[in-house]
């Protein structure tokens, strides 16, 4: 003999399904994923692109994506609010990013970094904003599913396209190649540029008898001293015959003169805070 199951009476069983539902991902939710999960990626390969491309080990970049992997495990989750926890840190963390000297450097003077950086912003930025609608559209829904918003979806899509076409531009600069002819300063000396984080560029040719103008394009401290930064990040203070006097010369901005370089040679200057910034002057 069959039985049935017994409900209140009055109870729609296409109604009840979402109560028991307590849990939602949407349209949103699954947007808001595949973006922090890029944007985690972004992060390990802008690690390896400052190790293998750029000669600079920064442990820090990998220490982020670690502490991002739980904000992750969470958002895979089908709960309605997961997806609020990754969409705040996305946007704190891009914030931080974003107060870099150095990285507004690379944003603003399409550095070779730019290629990684650019992507890894988008990215934390669309899961960021993703994840908090994601979270108000599963709040009011109560659980059910709904569909996102038309100009929310065109509206990424457009940063993405946005990010292409940039990341294209960063492209075709880093395939341009460079002349490394140095620019003269107001009495005529070769001029090297420090970034925040690099020298620009990093060999300089100086005739014998002149001096060297250093200038600093950003507001970054920097403290220079003869020597060298080797690659695996461990750095090489060196004395340097017939070298101007230059002992831990701390910049902030501005511009200075080194020299003049009276005797023929190869010399090395380095920033003894950032790893990696390295900058060689031929006298000849």
């Amino acid at each position: 003999m069959e039985t049935q199951e017994t409900r209140p009476a009055g109870a729609d069983p296409s109604k009840q399904a979402p109560r028991l539902q307590r849990h939602t991902r949407g349209p949103l939710g699954r947007r808001a994923l595949y973006a922090f999960l890029g944007y985690i990626l972004m992060y390990l390969v802008y690690f390896f692109f400052e190790l293998l491309v750029v000669g600079i080990l920064f442990p820090p970049t990998l220490l982020f994506a670690v502490l991002l992997l739980p904000f992750a495990g969470l958002l895979a989750t089908r709960w309605r609010f997961a997806p609020l926890p990754a969409a705040l840190v996305s946007l704190l963390t891009v914030t931080f990013l974003l107060l870099q000297p150095h990285d507004l450097y690379v944003l603003a003077h399409v550095q070779p970094e730019f290629i990684v950086f650019a992507p890894m912003i988008a990215l934390g930025l669309v899961a960021g904003v993703a994840g908090i609608w994601a979270t108000v559209e599963n709040y009011r829904a109560g659980g059910e599913e709904r569909r996102s918003p038309r100009f929310l979806g065109n509206s990424l899509s457009g940063l993405a396209g946005l990010v292409v076409g940039m990341v294209l531009v960063a492209l075709l600069v880093a395939a341009t190649p460079q002349t490394g002819a140095v620019s003269a300063g107001p009495n005529g000396e070769p001029t090297v540029h420090m970034t925040p984080s690099t020298f620009a560029p990093n060999v300089v040719l100086a005739p014998t008898g002149s001096s060297l103008l250093i200038v600093a394009d950003s507001s970054a401290k920097h403290i220079l001293d003869y020597g060298r930064w080797d690659a695996s990040g461990v750095a090489h203070p060196l004395a340097e015959p017939g070298a101007p006097a230059l002992h831990d010369m701390v910049m902030t901005g501005g511009s200075m003169e080194l020299g003049p370089f009276t005797a023929p040679g190869v010399y090395h200057i380095y920033c003894t805070i950032h790893q990696g910034m390295n900058v060689t002057i031929v006298v000849e």
